[in-house]
């Protein structure tokens, strides 16, 4: 979506082969291999990320629906992230060879890297327009902590959110230099979604690392915070236990949780719901249940975070890297009532 899953996502992709062994007795006409695969790679990232997803910016969004769900058979669009789902899909159980899992992840991509550009063309207004708030009557809209999940869709969530009345922050994982393995072309595409990020929300949003200050500062001045649930674990860091299709035990990271805790305001999630026969999107706004127990707040996000799963689990992201959520690092701690 965005925040730490898609900046992570530029980096879960299918594992590259093997380089060629340099040495001294390398022949001087195999060094340039390694300068054509990079080449192939930012070739690739210049149509999946730029040129196939900036016709948004320009084309009507039905006619924009239509092309990318046409384009969504082409194995040269979104190709390493599509190689490194089937190995997580595979990892929980699933068959790797689905077309049709290939064809709607593929799609959910595109839609995803499509909102960064109808953005920058027609503003979070014309953005927001794409995704419709489903049953608005009676949302206040007040400050407060809102959870999300990372079934991409996210920008227009946040413009939907804005034209609904709320001043919505969004926390995100900061992006100082070039992440490791990411090309020239892929590094320009994230920096340029970060400052469409802010033109939608109106801000600059809320950077982590020493973010709890901040959140609470935004939401005692009435801001929206937009925080993604399903953060996988991490060395020395807190975690709590959550369930996996299958009953399958698994760990999110448990800071914002617990911080959401000790806020004031109302505790929301928003989901986004895809339609797979018309590829029309609406947003889901909820309000949770008020509680004071860390336990009952993570059994509710995950029973709706399982359920988004269960309906169009082929938008999550995580795909290519499944495994980290149930791997209990070292240091980390488990947080309990």
């Amino acid at each position: 979506m965005f925040g730490e899953g898609w900046v992570q996502a530029a980096t879960l992709r299918a594992p590259p082969g093997p380089p060629a062994a340099v040495d001294s007795g390398t022949p001087i006409h195999r060094i340039p291999v390694a300068v054509w695969l990079a080449i192939k790679r930012e070739l690739r990232d210049l149509l999946s990320l730029w040129l196939v997803p900036g016709l948004a910016a320009l084309l009507p969004w039905h006619w924009c629906l239509r092309l990318y769900w046409w384009l969504a058979r082409s194995r040269l669009l979104m190709r390493e992230e599509v190689a490194g789902s089937r190995g997580g899909r595979q990892f929980l159980g699933l068959p790797p060879g689905d077309a049709v899992f290939d064809r709607r992840f593929r799609f959910g991509f595109l839609l995803e890297h499509a909102d960064v550009f109808r953005a920058l063309g027609r503003g979070w207004r014309g953005l927001a327009r794409t995704m419709p708030l489903q049953s608005a009557a009676g949302i206040e809209a007040s400050g407060g902590l809102c959870f999300f999940f990372n079934f991409n869709q996210g920008l227009p969530a946040l413009a939907t959110l804005r034209g609904a009345g709320f001043d919505v922050y969004l926390v995100y994982r900061s992006l100082s230099a070039r992440p490791p393995g990411v090309g020239y072309l892929r590094y320009a595409y994230m920096r340029l979604r970060l400052h469409m990020v802010a033109v939608v929300c109106g801000n600059q949003g809320i950077g982590t690392g020493g973010a709890r200050e901040r959140i609470a500062q935004t939401i005692a001045g009435g801001g929206l915070v937009c925080v993604a649930a399903d953060t996988p674990p991490r060395p020395g860091t807190g975690l709590v236990p959550v369930r996996f299709p299958g009953d399958r035990p698994a760990w999110w990271r448990s800071g914002v949780l617990k911080l959401a805790l000790q806020l004031p305001g109302p505790r929301r999630s928003f989901t986004v719901k895809l339609d797979w026969d018309t590829r029309q999107r609406v947003l889901e706004l909820t309000t949770l249940a008020p509680t004071e127990r860390l336990s009952e707040l993570v059994q509710t996000l995950n029973e709706e975070f399982l359920t988004t799963l269960e309906r169009q689990g082929e938008l999550w992201f995580y795909w290519p890297g499944p495994q980290g959520f149930f791997h209990f690092p070292e240091g980390a701690r488990l947080d309990q009532d």
